[in-house]
């Protein structure tokens, strides 16, 4: 698996997250999903903004 297409499966699992929380039947398990989709949402970022922009460090 290469980087862009860890890229696009974290952000798609994100928003399956994402969609997963509004159905949550409790507070608790929404924001637990939320949080979850904000952790890969951000990971994806990341490679994004480091490998996939072209950005050396």
């Amino acid at each position: 698996m290469n980087d862009r297409e860890i890229y696009e499966t974290l952000g798609a699992m994100a928003q399956d997250l994402m969609d997963l929380s509004e159905t949550a039947e409790s507070l608790i398990g929404e924001t637990a999903l939320r949080t979850a989709a904000a952790t890969l949402a951000g990971t994806a970022k990341a490679i994004h903004d480091h490998v996939l922009s072209g950005s050396e460090h």
